[in-house]
């Protein structure tokens, strides 16, 4: 999903949510409720890129460290929803640009090779009408139309 919605092309890095993946924290078959988890991942790189913090260590800072980070630096303490309302502010705008720019929701796709080639570790492609339903899920979380 994240390379079919990153706001800079098909980029694997934006949400970092591959990882979930691999690791075994989300079946890669999932489809439904894919995007709310993808969500959280998203708004948390993007302020990983925000405050210029280094993306290995994506697993080591909680959202409580970026609280004391962003306390630390600002002298500002933001609740997890707050800082949540940030990143999406943030996402928000990168989309409207995109928007503005002639970009629209046709390009949020895969290339066809993401629908022919097998899932690692399953017996399963993904499927224009489960990516579909992904960013159904998606747009509703961002509540984008």
């Amino acid at each position: 999903m994240g390379a079919a919605t990153s706001d800079r092309g098909a980029c694997h890095l934006r949400a970092a949510f591959y990882k979930t993946e691999l690791s075994g924290q989300i079946d890669p078959a999932q489809i439904k409720g894919k995007a709310k988890l993808f969500v959280d991942y998203e708004d948390k790189m993007t302020l990983f890129d925000a405050l210029i913090l280094c993306r290995f260590y994506r697993d080591l800072i909680t959202w409580k460290d970026l609280q004391e980070i962003i306390k630390s630096a600002c002298n500002v303490l933001l609740k997890k929803k707050e800082l949540k309302t940030m990143a999406s502010g943030i996402i928000n705008l990168a989309r409207a640009f995109n928007q503005q720019e002639g970009l629209t929701k046709k390009e949020d796709k895969l290339p066809r090779r993401f629908f022919r080639e097998v899932l690692q570790g399953t017996e399963k492609t993904i499927q224009p009408q489960d990516l579909k339903v992904m960013l159904k899920e998606y747009y509703q979380l961002r509540g984008w139309r």
